[in-house]
């Protein structure tokens, strides 16, 4: 396990919270049944045969000839357009060059998204959780208590079911329990599961991915409730650092949480015609 980082001072944690964003994503290279992860001493990438879950997470070439980038970027895109797929490629902090994507733009791909990346330092962070009657939190611990994520996920994120059920499977191939760097989170109320969240405990530090509710339970402080578990859980491990991305429409929420940013990733893509 990596060493924890214990502050937001740490030159360490941008690198870290880079790192924490990319394993969400290669986890499905992990997971998912016929899926590959790729990692050299350059680039790592996942390949899922799906049509638009495949891409590159990490880019740190060796070299910054521009000859030499540009064969490795079209040796790369070559792998997945000879698959027939679409391919993503991220930039962070990290990436080398530091140009990467203006490279990237001279092959064809746009940027399409930003992930804001947050941190919160637990020793700041205000852990009481909201009263809300007759809602509890589950730790999942195997696959038939994940079950409600399908639905969760598709009605609070509204995911498509192929794209609900990739997660599904990808934690449920991972495994479940201390062993495995994930733990996943449901949300009942009145008896009936209504939120999720997933915590990723990875790179010395915890990262806080999928905070769902369903329409009809919103506006109760479900949402806060679920994150401030996944705080607390995060603390009880012994964990300092808590980082997440927001959606637009969260980052308020989560900001008030006393959550500040301190990276951006940035996300290309290329689409066949």
């Amino acid at each position: 396990m990596s060493e924890l980082l214990r502050d937001l001072t740490s030159p360490a944690l941008i690198a870290a919270l880079e790192e924490n964003f990319t394993e969400e994503m290669a986890c499905f290279g992990r997971g998912l049944p016929g899926a590959i992860l790729h990692e050299d001493d350059e680039l790592l990438w996942f390949y899922t045969g799906r049509r638009h879950l495949n891409g590159v997470l990490r880019s740190r070439f060796r070299s910054e000839e521009k000859v030499y980038i540009d064969r490795r970027i079209r040796e790369t895109m070559a792998y997945f357009q000879g698959r027939h797929v679409a391919l993503g490629w991220t930039v962070g902090p990290t990436t080398r060059p530091a140009d990467l994507a203006t490279h990237l733009e001279a092959h064809g791909m746009k940027q399409v998204a930003e992930t804001p990346g947050l941190a919160l330092a637990l020793n700041a962070a205000d852990l009481e959780p909201p009263d809300i009657p007759a809602f509890e939190i589950k730790e999942v611990l195997d696959e038939q208590a994940l079950l409600p994520l399908c639905d969760i996920e598709m009605r609070g994120f509204g995911s498509s079911e192929e794209t609900a059920r990739n997660y599904y499977d990808t934690y449920c191939n991972i495994g479940f329990g201390p062993e495995t760097g994930w733990r996943h989170y449901v949300g009942w109320l009145y008896n009936t599961p209504v939120a999720i969240t997933s915590l990723l405990l990875y790179a010395g530090i915890a990262g806080i991915y999928g905070v769902a509710t369903v329409p009809e339970a919103r506006r109760l402080g479900i949402g806060t409730a679920m994150t401030k578990w996944a705080l607390r859980q995060a603390k009880a491990l012994g964990y300092h650092i808590v980082v997440l991305s927001p959606s637009d429409m969260s980052l308020r929420i989560y900001e008030r949480l006393g959550f500040q940013r301190y990276c951006t990733l940035q996300h290309y893509a290329w689409t066949q015609s």
